[in-house]
């Protein structure tokens, strides 16, 4: 390609992106990918089969259940306890004795809307090819969606290939999926639509949802590992998260609670560089001091500390005082870096580790997502009323789409509201500020992030003319 056609190209492809933005409805023009025809993405692809290079963002929605909800300002009570015993110790038999008064607390919840479009199409381009070289039977090897449970579910990853408004539709959810798996650990409240994620929530510093009085009782258990590595040189990763876990498991123990259970939580870099140090560590914490001077030695195991490590990798599980516990990791959370904080080297990184209850007993859910259900009848109801609307609802009414239409131009609109809750905040804790440097970073599935990669075009270049008499 020369460079004034590349260069007509760019512009092209440019001015779409600038109407995509720009437009709030449908507009007279299409700016969705021309999947075949004149500029099409794949109207030169030859081979049938189109392997994807597209990183799917992982993370606990995975395995949280989603409760529909119409309350926009709920209210979760939790008993904090019993006052201290005032008055007289009583002399005779029916004097008054002291008395005392229970306490509680109320927690609340707000849900955050998220909206991503389609781009406009045109309906008579949708049937186009550039000619009988423009195969219209490519095939998806690979998955783009399906990891979260974050987009809705009806979505045909197999036709965004071939069927324009599918691949847009499907890329609506990445978008969706993407900024979802960001707000259930970095949502804060205020911000825009968004709702409070975990981390807000897994906190100390709980208060009252209606009179703003402080509620010790429900504080979560936050430590500061201060940027220490987790290798080791410092403090001990598994003396924090031993004592987290004991101090946790204690409070469920002694709160009538069990039984529970709980993940621990964590960036998929930091749980690699983990399961390096956490056999050894593990197996010898505290052992080693106590040895120093008095003559003794300390005997590793290699062959059993790779296989402790391995079966942690494979199995994704770490033993913590005695106890096994699933690990999630989790794409979502907030990680540091030398560029965004002075802490950190190059090379170096920091994030969380989180000990998160799912259940406790009863097999009552503590940690869930819930949504505004589209199905409600009160809503369907007035929906009713709006005869030859062709919006529609998803996934047990968790996801709701709209169309807009301009004579033969239109448009998808996909909304969600949503939030995610954490009933028992005193059963969670964190770990903040543990520091990691694995020898390389994974590629990331946040296209914000420095370890995201795509690359490529949206429009092809396929000389939507040629050459003939005409054309001179």
């Amino acid at each position: 390609m020369d460079n004034e056609r590349f260069a007509e190209l760019l512009e092209k492809q440019t001015r779409l992106i600038e109407l995509a933005l720009e437009q709030k409805a449908a507009s007279n023009v299409q700016t969705a990918n021309q999947l075949h025809g004149f500029d099409g993405l794949w109207s030169t692809t030859t081979e049938r089969d189109v392997i994807t290079a597209h990183i799917r963002p992982t993370g606990i929605s995975a395995i949280l259940p989603a409760l529909a909800s119409v309350d926009e300002n709920p209210r979760y009570g939790i008993l904090t306890g019993f006052t201290a015993a005032s008055g007289s110790e009583p002399v005779n038999a029916c004097d008054d004795a002291p008395s005392g008064f229970v306490k509680g607390c109320t927690l609340t919840a707000r849900f955050g809307m998220l909206r991503r479009d389609t781009n406009t199409i045109e309906f008579d381009k949708t049937m186009r090819r550039l000619h009988r070289g423009d195969f219209r039977d490519l095939q998806l090897r690979g998955r783009v969606l399906g990891l979260t449970n974050l987009v809705p579910s009806g979505l045909n990853e197999r036709q965004i290939l071939n069927i324009i408004t599918m691949s847009e539709m499907v890329t609506a959810g990445v978008l969706t999926e993407r900024e979802l798996t960001r707000q259930m650990w970095q949502g804060a409240y205020g911000t825009n639509t968004e709702f409070a994620g975990l981390d807000a929530q897994i906190a100390t510093g709980q208060v009252d949802a209606d009179l703003n009085v402080a509620c010790p009782a429900a504080d979560s258990d936050v430590k500061d590992f201060a940027y220490d590595d987790v290798e080791g040189g410092g403090r001990s990763i598994v003396e924090y998260m031993s004592m987290m876990e004991w101090y946790i498991f204690f409070n469920a123990t002694r709160m009538g609670l069990l039984p529970a259970s709980w993940v621990w939580v964590m960036r998929p870099e930091l749980w690699q560089v983990l399961t390096e140090v956490w056999p050894c560590q593990y197996n010898t914490a505290k052992c080693a001091n106590s040895v120093i001077g008095s003559g003794s030695r300390v005997v590793i195991d290699g062959r059993e500390n790779i296989a402790q490590r391995d079966s942690m990798r494979t199995g994704m599980t770490i033993e913590v005082n005695g106890r096994r516990y699933p690990v999630v990791v989790d794409d979502g959370i907030f990680e540091s870096n030398s560029t965004n904080n002075a802490n950190l080297a190059a090379g170096q990184y920091a994030s969380s580790i989180y000990f998160l209850p799912l259940q406790i007993t009863g097999n009552f859910p503590v940690t869930y997502r819930e949504y505004v259900d589209y199905r409600d009848p009160i809503a369907n109801a007035n929906v009713a009323l709006l005869r030859g609307m062709q919006d529609f609802w998803t996934d047990g009414g968790l996801f709701t789409w709209a169309i807009e239409s301009q004579k033969w131009c239109y448009k998808l609109a996909l909304k969600t509201e949503q939030r995610i809750i954490l009933r028992t905040p005193q059963l969670a804790g964190k770990i903040q500020n543990a520091r990691y440097e694995p020898l390389q970073h994974l590629r990331s599935s946040d296209a914000s992030s420095p370890y995201f990669a795509d690359g490529g075009v949206s429009l092809r270049d396929t000389n939507d003319t040629g050459y003939a008499v005409w054309a001179s």
